[in-house]
């Protein structure tokens, strides 16, 4: 199964976020339960594997902290692929990707290699979708910024890729962080 671990976004938030995903054609922008932000991903994972790094992933009480959301861009050049909202530099969020890389090498995993840049994936883009709709709408969000919210827990989900829709995220394990 594909793992990974995230933060879901609150309510108002996510409806905030749904109220701008418009005006670019092409694209499958991911509903509003999916709105979250990564914090490692895992890969496809057996069962005794997964149930370590569930394990690893609870092992140390987590503190709370606040993010906010701001400003948007694209990812791939050559085509774009997915829209995004940026969050706001934050150094908590570094440590919990940091904590749940190390939780999966505990584990047995190699996660991926890539520089961690937190976002919320907007939605997917189709090759057929015209730049100047992506642009269009990069300059009509490029100043998006949310209030401050809390994150008191993250969320081990398992993605089930639908074909043509978005994917199912199920929750495998919650990990409640502790208030500071």
């Amino acid at each position: 199964m594909i793992l990974f671990t995230a933060l879901k976004l609150p309510n108002r938030i996510s409806k905030q976020i749904s109220n701008i995903q418009r005006g670019v054609a092409g694209t499958r922008w991911s509903v509003i339960d999916n709105l979250h932000i990564t914090t490692c991903y895992y890969g496809d994972v057996d069962f005794d594997v997964a149930e370590s790094l569930d394990y690893e992933l609870a092992r140390y009480p987590l503190p709370s902290f606040e993010v906010q959301l701001e400003g948007s861009g694209h990812t791939g050049n050559s085509p774009p692929l997915t829209l995004w909202l940026g969050v706001k530099n934050n150094k908590y969020l570094y440590n919990l990707n940091q904590y749940c890389t190390s939780a999966a090498k505990r584990a047995g995993l190699v996660p991926e290699k890539l520089y961690y840049k937190p976002h919320v994936t907007l939605g997917f883009l189709s090759e057929k979708t015209p730049l100047e709709r992506i642009i269009s709408f990069e300059k009509r969000t490029s100043r998006f910024n949310s209030a401050p919210f809390l994150i008191d827990e993250m969320i081990l989900y398992s993605s089930h890729r639908r074909l043509s829709k978005n994917s199912l995220y199920k929750l495998e394990a919650s990990y409640p962080m502790v208030l500071s």
